[in-house]
């Protein structure tokens, strides 16, 4: 689960988390963006606390969003591909019923 607040994290400050609520005006979409970012990027303590339950790097993590908030084109496509590897694994879980060990994503995408 805490995998997925970091992966929607990046999405948002990507600019790719739209599909959530695709109806928003533009002005709410960026202001969704720009406080990614700040999450991202600020060093706060929950910030810290989310990395380690997702047993993610959090220097990695904020290593990739400096990417992302500098529009990085490669970073965009990692990022896309790990959303799709995680979304596949969701549907594996749900049409198998079994609870499988997540991959170390840190390598994957960072």
């Amino acid at each position: 689960m805490w995998r997925a607040v970091v992966l929607q994290a990046l999405l948002d400050a990507a600019g790719l988390g739209r599909s959530i609520n695709p109806s928003w005006p533009e002005w709410k979409h960026e202001q969704v963006k720009r406080e990614a970012i700040e999450w991202l990027l600020g060093g706060g303590s929950d910030f810290r606390e989310v990395c380690d339950a997702a047993t993610i790097p959090e220097e990695a993590v904020v290593i990739f969003a400096k990417r992302l908030a500098k529009g990085d084109v490669e970073a965009k496509k990692s990022l896309i591909e790990w959303r799709d590897t995680f979304a596949k694994q969701g549907r594996k879980l749900t049409d198998d019923m079994e609870v499988e060990q997540e991959p170390d994503v840190s390598d994957e995408i960072f």
